[in-house]
C-alpha cells in the first residue's frame, strides 16, 4: 500500500468517526460481504477439465478448487472417460475434496450416454425407443437400475432427460431419438419416470432444453440457434407438467422473440427464465445453464460476459466445460467476474444468495 493510500485511509476513518460512524465496523462489514459473495459464487460453478485421470494437473487443480470452495462440482465430458478406473478415480478425487459436490455427466441413453458397457454400465436405450416399447412403470425400473450404476461410478447429477418434442428434421434431438415423442403428455409421463428412477438412487436430473429445442433446424453446440419460425407453444407443456418434479431445468442456447431480450439467447434472458419459467410456470428448483463453452455462446460473447449475464437472467448453476481453451484459474476468475457484477449493480447479493440456497438444497439431497 502506498503512502497516499495510507493517508486516504486515515482521512476516511477520521471523517467517518467525526460523522458518528464507527468506521472499522463499516470496513469489516464490507469485507464480510465480499467474502460471502466469493463463497456463494464458487458453489454456483460446475467446472470441467481436459484431463482423464487423477494424475493430471487439471484434475488436481479442480479438486483443490472444490476443496477451497471455489467450485461447486465437476462436469465430466466424453474426453474425460477413458476407462472405468479412470473416471471413478476422478469422481473419488473430487468427492474426497468435498462429499456434497456435484458430479455431473450426460447419461440420457443412446448416442448421449457417456458411461456404458466399456465402463461397466448397462447401455440405456434411446428415449424414443423407451416410450415406444415400454410402459412408464417399466421405464421407471430401467432408469432406477441406471441410476444405481451411475451413482456407483461416483455421479449424483445427470444432465438429462431431454423433454423436447420430437421432429424428424431436427439435427440434434430428432436425429438421435432423444425425445420421448410428439405428445407432451407422453413426454411428461416418461420424463417423470426418468426423474423418479434416477432420483430414487440419489441422482438428481436436469430436464432440457427450455423452452424447447426439438423444432430447431440447427445445433447450439455449433452456433447461434434461432427457433423463431419453428417453435410452437406446445413445446412448453412438458416443462410445465414437470415443474414441480424436476430438481433442475436447463435452458437452451436458443433465440425466440417471445423469450429473448433483444437478440440474446434464452440463457441470458430474464424474460425467459425469471418471468416465464419461474413466474408463469411456477418453477422453484435450480435453473442450470447449458455449457457456456458451446459455440452458440463462445462465438458471440466473452466468458466473463456470459457468466455475469447468465446469473443476471436467473440461472443458478453455471456450467463451464473449460476444455476448448483450458484455464486452470477459471474458478478464481469466474468468482472475480461475479464480484465485479455485484459491484457494478448487475447482480445483487440477495439474488446470489437465493441461487446459492437452491443449489445447496439440491446438493444436500444427493451427497455421498
Amino acid at each position: 500500500m502506498s503512502s497516499n493510500d495510507n493517508l486516504n485511509r486515515r482521512r476516511f476513518i477520521k471523517s467517518a468517526t467525526a460523522a458518528g460512524v464507527f468506521a472499522p465496523a463499516i470496513m469489516r462489514a464490507t469485507y464480510v460481504d465480499a467474502k460471502a459473495v466469493s463463497e456463494m459464487a464458487g458453489q454456483l460453478l460446475l467446472v470441467g477439465i481436459p484431463g482423464a485421470s487423477t494424475g493430471t494437473r487439471s484434475a488436481k487443480a479442480l479438486a483443490a478448487h472444490i476443496k477451497a470452495g471455489r467450485a461447486g462440482g465437476f462436469l465430466a465430458l466424453r474426453h474425460n472417460v477413458k476407462s472405468r478406473a479412470s473416471i471413478v478415480g476422478l469422481t473419488k478425487l473430487m468427492l474426497n475434496a468435498r462429499n456434497n459436490a456435484f458430479m455431473a455427466i450426460d447419461q440420457e441413453g443412446g448416442k448421449v450416454q457417456r458411461l456404458s458397457r466399456g465402463q461397466g454400465l448397462s447401455n440405456i436405450p434411446t428415449a424414443q425407443w423407451v416410450a415406444g416399447n415400454l410402459t412408464s412403470a417399466k421405464a421407471l425400473a430401467l432408469y432406477e437400475k441406471a441410476g444405481h450404476e451411475l451413482r456407483n461410478a461416483g455421479f449424483n447429477l445427470n444432465l438429462a432427460p431431454s423433454v423436447d418434442i420430437h421432429q424428424s428434421k431436427n439435427p440434434v434431438i430428432g436425429k438421435y431419438g432423444r425425445s420421448f415423442g410428439t405428445d407432451p403428455a407422453v413426454i411428461a409421463e416418461f420424463g417423470g419416470a426418468f426423474i423418479n428412477g434416477f432420483g430414487r438412487t440419489g441422482v438428481a436430473c436436469a430436464i432440457k432444453h427450455f423452452p424447447g429445442h426439438g423444432s430447431s433446424r440447427s445445433d447450439s453446440h455449433d452456433g447461434f440457434v434461432d427457433i423463431s419460425t419453428t417453435w410452437t407453444p406446445k413445446e412448453l407443456a412438458p416443462f410445465k407438467a414437470l415443474a414441480a418434479k424436476a430438481p433442475m431445468i436447463m435452458g437452451g442456447h436458443l433465440y425466440h422473440p417471445q423469450f429473448s431480450n433483444g437478440k440474446q439467447p434464452v440463457t441470458f434472458s430474464k424474460k425467459a427464465l425469471t418471468k416465464t419459467l419461474r413466474g408463469k410456470l411456477g418453477y422453484r428448483g435450480v435453473i442450470i445453464t447449458d455449457d457456456l463453452d458451446m459455440g452458440a455462446i463462445r462465438k458471440n460473447y466473452s466468458l466473463k460476459e456470459a457468466v455475469i449475464s447468465a446469473l443476471a437472467a436467473g440461472n443458478d448453476l453455471i456450467m463451464l466445460s473449460n476444455s476448448l481453451k483450458y484455464d486452470e484459474a477459471l474458478p478464481v476468475n469466474a468468482i472475480k467476474w461475479i464480484k465485479q457484477g455485484v459491484k457494478d449493480g448487475r447482480l445483487t447479493t440477495a439474488q446470489l444468495n437465493a441461487s446459492y440456497q437452491r443449489v445447496m438444497a439440491a446438493r444436500a439431497k444427493t451427497r455421498f
